[in-house]
């Protein structure tokens, strides 16, 4: 038979170390408070006194050889207009390269410039209209395009052609 005295001592010691180290390692504790600002908006904008973007943009006409007859300086206005002061109002442009975008017609592009300051459109990254040149005033911006028609080489199909830009607004 076990003697119950002799297990009682090795269980005792057993709980004992195992408490030991921990009496050096005191709980921590530490508060940190972390400031957050944040300011909450209701920008209210228009873009073109309302009416949106233009559904139709008239370009001029243009023969198979590719000889422009009207102006190839056509105007596409994006006139933005807000009830209160923005923070920052951006427009990204997709689908083009290069300034241009394809046609329907593959003898066609169309090279995109700003109106205001007359730099090339980039595609895929946001432009800031909220900040020179494309400022008018802490209200109102304009990002206003100018568009060409670019033929290519050789000889043009006769025939209606047709593009699209997608446009993504963002502002704050």
């Amino acid at each position: 038979m076990i003697d119950k005295r002799c297990l009682f001592f090795p269980l005792l010691m057993g709980l004992l170390s195992a408490s030991m180290p921990l009496a050096g390692y005191a709980a921590q504790k530490a508060n940190v408070s972390l400031p957050i600002t944040m300011t909450v908006t209701n920008p209210q904008c228009q873009i073109n006194n309302g009416t949106g973007l233009p559904e139709n943009i008239q370009l001029p006409l243009i023969t198979t050889s590719g000889t422009l007859l009207g102006d190839n300086n056509v105007e596409v206005p994006i006139l933005i207009n807000c009830l209160s002061n923005i923070t920052k109002f951006e427009v990204t442009f997709t689908g083009g390269n290069n300034s241009k975008i394809t046609t329907s017609n593959n003898m066609v592009d169309l090279t995109l410039s700003w109106k205001k300051g007359g730099g090339a459109v980039t595609f895929g990254s946001p432009v800031e209209l909220s900040k020179s040149p494309f400022l008018v005033s802490p209200k109102q911006f304009d990002g206003s395009l100018l568009v060409k028609v670019s033929p290519r080489t050789g000889t043009i199909p006769a025939g209606s052609y047709t593009a699209s830009l997608p446009v993504t607004f963002t502002y704050y």
